[in-house]
């Protein structure tokens, strides 16, 4: 169960962080940009104008900017005005305990106590949040903590900080680390709500691994098919001219040597006749479907000239 916490603890518990948060501004006194005060008066005077008109929401940028080029305690006062009216309640606490720290220590007494009241007001309507950074993460030089998308400073990790109530969230990032994120709601103000940061994973390198699929075989073209057509008739022409030839010798010979005893090559010239008449076959059928089966293309043969005007060879394209 979410502790509660009465006014006055809901103002020590953050005192220390908002004194700490505003001395950043103080500290750049020293880098001043050029005519800074006179900036911040023109922008000063237009925000006010802008709240008198009830247009706070354009009004607070502007005074923002006016507190970062003069962080005056007239300005942070102002500005915590308009962070009430938009809603930005845990801003608004916080300014004005930053407000009333420093009217004390410049003995600003009504000042003091106009923020003191204020803070009696809001302290109902906010809640003290407990950042718990693990010992590990704070070791990350380059460790970034955000709120409702808004950086927290370092000095504020390990005080508490004063948020509205409702539906937050925070992140926590880190070079080659993965980043941490929570969803926190806050129901009921008031209350003390610790929330941790762990240690941040380190971010697994994913390697982009791409398969290639194997080639297909490329189908054959009409060139292709042309070419191979070519081929098995030369081979069917060859087995035709050995099948002659072999068939040829058989003749002559059974011729020449009529009732005598069959010549001991004539079993060897059958086998010839045989395999040149397979051969014939196989490549004369195989050039007929290769050719026939084929698209419809443009047979071209020509006759170029060889190097230097020597002997030409024969072009055959489809």
């Amino acid at each position: 169960m979410k502790p509660h916490l009465p006014k006055s603890s809901i103002v020590l518990v953050s005192v220390v962080s908002v004194v700490a948060s505003f001395a950043r501004p103080a500290a750049s006194e020293g880098a001043r940009e050029p005519f800074a005060e006179e900036r911040a008066d023109v922008l000063f005077r237009r925000a006010l104008e802008l709240m008198d008109a009830g247009r706070y929401a354009r009004a607070c940028p502007m005074l923002e900017e006016s507190r970062r080029l003069d962080p005056a305690m007239g300005t942070m006062f102002r500005l915590a005005e308009c962070y009430e009216h938009t809603e930005r309640l845990g801003e608004a606490f916080m300014l004005y305990q930053d407000v009333a720290a420093q009217a004390r220590l410049r003995q600003a007494d009504d000042r003091a106590d106009v923020a003191r009241a204020r803070l009696v007001a809001l302290g109902p309507r906010v809640a003290v949040v407990n950042l718990i950074v693990s010992d590990e993460a704070l070791r990350e030089t380059e460790l970034s903590i955000t709120w409702d998308a808004r950086g927290i400073d370092r000095c504020l990790w390990s005080a508490g900080l004063v948020v509205t109530t409702g539906a937050h969230v925070l992140e926590a990032t880190a070079p080659g680390k993965r980043p941490f994120r929570r969803e926190i709601v806050l129901g009921e103000a008031g209350t003390l709500v610790d929330v941790e940061v762990p240690p941040l994973a380190d971010e697994v390198t994913r390697r982009r691994i791409v398969l290639y699929p194997e080639p297909l075989p490329r189908p054959l073209t009409i060139e292709d098919r042309r070419f191979l057509s070519i081929g098995a008739l030369v081979v069917g022409l060859g087995g035709l001219t050995m099948a002659s030839i072999a068939g040829l010798s058989t003749w002559m010979e059974t011729n020449g040597t009529a009732g005598e005893p069959e010549p001991m090559g004539a079993p060897v010239t059958n086998a010839a006749a045989i395999a040149g008449m397979s051969l014939a076959g196989i490549g004369l059928f195989t050039a007929g479907s290769l050719w026939y089966t084929a698209p419809a293309g443009e047979v071209r043969i020509a006759i170029a000239p060889g190097p230097g005007g020597g002997a030409g060879v024969v072009q055959v394209s489809f």
